[in-house]
């Protein structure tokens, strides 16, 4: 039988405070980390809440909520990093659907839509004001594929 000690304990809570710490912090979106973007600019996500709330939409466990498809032509933006990688893009006036370009594939199916929870919706679409959106289109769709 194996003997624990405290030191043995206080050894092991730390290594697993060490590897847990990188992989929650991989997923936490800071403020200008993600931009919503036209064709032509983007504006920084500056808000500490909002910027949260995408992030858990975005790397929560599980499937995202479905929702019906957007039509062809519908007004858009996308999810861009500071990097210059797109996410994915919000459609409709209401910016209350997502379709991601890849990113997450565990929480994201390629081609389908999902539905943008209510408070990161009317985040976006208030940064979103001053952008001219772009529109759905079968390029656009074919990204996520």
């Amino acid at each position: 039988m194996w003997r624990i000690t405290g030191m043995r304990v206080a050894l092991l809570a730390a290594i697993v405070a060490l590897l847990a710490v990188p992989s929650a912090t991989a997923k936490d979106f800071r403020p200008g980390d993600v931009r919503l973007c036209n064709a032509a600019r983007c504006v920084a996500i500056m808000d500490r809440e909002a910027i949260t709330a995408l992030g858990h939409f975005i790397y929560s466990s599980g499937e995202a909520p479905r929702a019906r498809a957007v039509r062809l032509g519908a007004p858009a933006l996308e999810l861009k990093f500071r990097n210059g990688y797109t996410i994915g893009i919000v459609a409709r006036v209401s910016l209350d659907r997502f379709l991601s370009y890849g990113v997450h594939l565990e929480r994201f199916r390629r081609g389908r839509w999902y539905r943008v929870p209510a408070e990161v919706a009317a985040g976006l679409e208030r940064l979103a004001a001053g952008l001219t959106p772009l529109r759905v289109t079968p390029a656009r769709l074919a990204r996520s594929r």
